[in-house]
């Protein structure tokens, strides 16, 4: 396992403690957990590269390769994530997931490839300039956002 997928998978167990028990083998929470805890580890990945490519933080280009790389590679489970339907069950917590997402699952589903190819861009980007990298910083936050737009409730 190459090395971004072995911290992606340390930090999803991290991120996970005890869920199956707390979902109490019930595949809806299942199912919004995992994909709360993708989110958060994207999340994390994300304020890293956005604060590089904003100029809120020093730009360390193996830092953004790194965590360009992370986000391709998580961006490409978040298809898997969000198979279960759950728009219509009665979870623990509120998710913000919107019904939209199972209605629309080809859209949601290419909006997502886009984003693992703006990212892959964006690591390419990174190992290239500082100034490659905050232009291609554009394209992974338009993913993000389009995204979010459209199947996100705030």
């Amino acid at each position: 396992m190459n090395h971004p997928l072995k911290l992606i998978a340390i930090a999803l167990c991290l991120a996970l403690p005890g869920w199956t028990m707390a979902a109490d083998d019930n595949p809806d929470e299942d199912a919004a957990h995992v994909r709360h805890a993708l989110m958060e580890v994207m999340g994390w990945n994300m304020k890293t590269v956005a604060a590089m490519s904003t100029g809120k933080a020093p730009f360390d280009q193996g830092r953004a390769e790194e965590h360009g790389k992370r986000l391709a590679a998580l961006g490409g489970m978040i298809a898997d994530a969000f198979a279960r339907d759950t728009s219509g069950a009665d979870l623990s917590r509120p998710t913000k997931a919107l019904p939209a997402i199972w209605q629309n699952q080809a859209d949601f589903e290419m909006k997502a490839a886009k984003l693992v190819e703006a990212a892959n861009a964006y690591a390419a980007a990174a190992g290239e300039s500082e100034a490659a990298a905050r232009k291609a910083f554009i394209a992974v936050g338009g993913s993000c956002k389009g995204c979010h737009e459209d199947y996100k409730s705030e």
